[in-house]
């Protein structure tokens, strides 16, 4: 039995529920034991907890990065140390003062040095690391594929994008109005679904906000015909990895996504979907799949089989099995 210390800074983030508590019963079934720690606010009770981590096999410090001070500390009493990232935390996602850009370098540099082993949500963020001398492992956010119910597409005069995702992304629809709207002119009927927190106002085509839970999502995905990702081109979106091009897929939905970042990667274009850029190339890879329902079948099984072969929960805990046993 292998007992690893796990260290992170919020239970309730995607990040950590999809890539360590989501491996938990899995893993324990390995014979690896995740003890679960939020990193403590009070200098003394972190402190006890850094230390603690002498009497673990291993630690593994998911997405959050410590000041060089606790790292130090961590360092010196782990036996073996992983540090699990799938955003571009080196940066931040919206205008911060000086100050704290040079913190966040700084506990990005003391990560990239004392960890044994960096793993990766894509290769942007591997890349960036192993630029300061980390060795690092790619391995993609992953899905259990039994979770998802299959799409069985059918003729409609009505068809459904889907998007699913929360309202700190909102956001990114927005920029694309000029697609969606390109894309409403070339297929009348067209619907968009959004699966959030929050409903998106102002849409540029009929819209219907369903709330997410994650007992539902896998119901509403299927409410859609086309999952779409449209994603602006950022040093914080080159971090993101795709999760919910993976769900599309897992759902047996063909995707539309722009060509960033990690969704380069994970769509196969013309054979799980399309990429596309400009706001023509949006309409044009709506219409095609809107209008051809065997297309979208196709796709779909193509995209489900991709996810089952690259992108199963199952990938993830062989891995950590290797990793920590």
């Amino acid at each position: 039995m292998s007992r690893v210390l796990v260290i992170t800074n919020n239970l309730q983030q995607a990040s950590f529920r999809l890539r360590v508590q989501a491996l938990t019963q899995a893993l324990e079934q390995r014979g690896v034991t995740l003890d679960v720690h939020v990193r403590p606010r009070q200098g003394l009770a972190r402190r006890q907890l850094l230390k603690s981590a002498s009497t673990y096999d291993a630690v593994l410090l998911q997405r959050k990065m410590l000041n060089p001070g606790d790292t130090r500390l961590l360092r010196k009493n782990a036996r073996k140390l992983f540090y699990d990232v799938d955003d571009a935390v080196m940066y931040h996602s919206r205008p911060v003062g000086l100050l704290k850009r040079w913190q966040t370098w700084r506990r990005f540099l003391a990560t990239a040095r004392f960890a044994d082993q960096v793993v990766a949500g894509n290769e942007y963020l591997a890349e960036l690391f192993r630029r300061h001398g980390s060795r690092v492992t790619v391995l993609p956010t992953v899905v259990d594929p039994a979770h998802y119910e299959v799409k069985l597409h059918a003729a409609t005069d009505a068809p459904a994008l889907v998007w699913i995702g929360s309202k700190s992304t909102l956001p990114y629809l927005r920029q694309f109005a000029a697609a969606l709207a390109a894309a409403k002119n070339r297929v009348p009927g067209l619907r968009l679904i959004i699966i959030a927190d929050q409903p998106l106002s102002d849409s540029p085509v009929p819209c219907e906000h369903l709330p997410w839970s994650e007992q539902s999502e896998s119901a509403s995905l299927c409410r859609g015909d086309i999952g779409i990702a449209p994603t602006p081109k950022d040093r914080w979106t080159l971090g993101k990895c795709g999760f919910k091009i993976v769900q599309y897929m897992a759902a047996g939905l063909p995707v539309i996504a722009s060509p960033v970042g990690a969704n380069g990667q994970i769509v196969l274009p013309g054979q799980t979907g399309f990429l596309a850029e400009e706001p023509a190339d949006w309409a044009d890879a709506v219409a095609i799949l809107a209008a051809d329902t065997a297309k979208r079948q196709a796709m779909g099984a193509a995209a489900r089989a991709r996810v089952e072969e690259y992108f199963s929960i199952t990938r993830a805990v062989d891995f950590w099995t290797t990793m920590l046993t």
